[in-house]
């Protein structure tokens, strides 16, 4: 699928806009969805909880999520700025780059 330079710029906003607020606040709420779910469930994980499995007692706590939500977030931004490169003319407005439920968690 060929996505167009407009849609990349307003992908690679959301997630520089994302990073920020989580960089800005160490105990920022972290919110997921569950893909390809038959329900749309949604996760809300905060400082001082972690995600046990249902089948041990492997736990993913609240720091290791953020770190890997960090991460994630830096890796996807850096493969846009490649995608973009020489291309780029500057975020979108902001009413463009809204995406999915802007409440707080």
């Amino acid at each position: 699928m060929i996505e167009s330079i407009d849609t990349l710029r307003t992908e690679r906003h959301r997630l520089r806009r994302h990073l920020e607020l989580l960089e800005q606040d160490p105990t920022h709420p972290l919110d997921f969805a569950v893909e390809h779910a038959h329900t749309t469930p949604v996760l809300v994980l905060r400082e001082g909880q972690a995600l046990r499995s249902a089948h041990s007692d492997v736990r993913l706590d609240y720091a290791l999520m953020r770190r890997i939500i960090l991460m994630a977030l830096r890796e996807k931004i850096a493969g846009l700025d490649q995608r973009l490169e020489g291309r780029d003319a500057g975020d979108p407005p902001m009413e463009r780059a809204q995406f999915g439920d802007q409440t707080e968690a």
